[in-house]
């Protein structure tokens, strides 16, 4: 029997023109978080999409054991299981309430996480029988805990690392078939402080993206917003505002901050 998972649905106010689904973060991080309605709910205003969103096992009305029951839990196994199975769940939903015209143009969808959110996200990947419906996948990675991250993934680090660079490089040994896809990461400079440990893991962390980048695999876009921290307090405009030069901009090059 599977866990029941409580979702919000995000409907705009025509036919949707694209799917997105948004995870939030751990620690007390719910859907409603001012981070994670954010997100959504520009994608949903701006661009006319649908949008999931969910509380991870053990908080609001879903079911299961929180992240601290286990082991398992806290690496994000129950994360991302749920992630997967919510994403095929509401793209079977999507497609079958709007078919696809013939000769018709494809939809965009978007996989996006807040903080831990977006380190499950970069694991999610669309099965290869909705090429033809869907454009190239856009992935929206919000405050990737970089710094902290080896704590919250123990022993799977390296995996969520090089799933990330899958998208990129596309190659990944969590996924037979890599295809192409965009990537816009957001983090706040109070994330990763000037002159700190954190800057300097975060402009490696960068350059070894970048040197994964496989040509036609996909766009690679990183900001760092100066002045704002992990919950983006004072700053959480700025969140839309960074997805609209994303989404208005063919190509732009990674911003590698000093």
């Amino acid at each position: 029997m599977s866990i029941q998972i409580e979702k919000d649905v995000l409907e705009p106010s025509s036919t949707p023109q694209a799917l997105a689904f948004v995870a939030h973060g751990r620690m007390g991080g719910r859907m409603t978080c001012p981070c994670t309605s954010t997100l959504a709910e520009h994608l949903r205003a701006q661009y006319g999409v649908r949008v999931v969103k969910w509380n991870a096992r053990g908080l609001g009305l879903s079911e299961g054991e929180d992240e601290y029951s286990s082991w398992g839990a806290w690496v994000g196994n129950h994360n991302r299981e749920d992630y997967n199975r919510i994403v095929e769940e509401e793209i079977k939903k999507f497609v079958t309430e709007f078919p696809q015209e013939a000769g018709g143009p494809k939809k965009d969808i978007f996989i996006c996480g807040y903080s831990t959110g977006a380190i499950h996200a970069t694991t999610i990947r669309i099965p290869s029988a909705y090429d033809s419906y869907f454009n190239p996948v856009k992935y929206i990675l919000l405050s990737y805990p970089l710094v902290v991250s080896p704590i919250l993934g123990l022993e799977k680090t390296g995996w969520y690392f090089r799933a990330l660079e899958g998208l990129v490089g596309g190659e990944w040994e969590g996924c037979s078939n890599e295809r192409p896809a965009d990537v816009l990461s957001i983090i706040g400079g109070l994330e990763v402080p000037k002159y700190t440990p954190g800057r300097l893991a975060y402009t490696t962390w960068l350059k070894v993206l970048n040197s994964k980048r496989k040509e036609g695999q996909g766009r690679l876009d990183t900001v760092c917003v100066e002045g704002a921290n992990h919950v983006w307090k004072g700053k959480i405009d700025q969140i839309g505002i960074e997805v609209d030069k994303w989404m208005s901009q063919a190509t732009r090059s990674s911003d590698i901050p000093s």
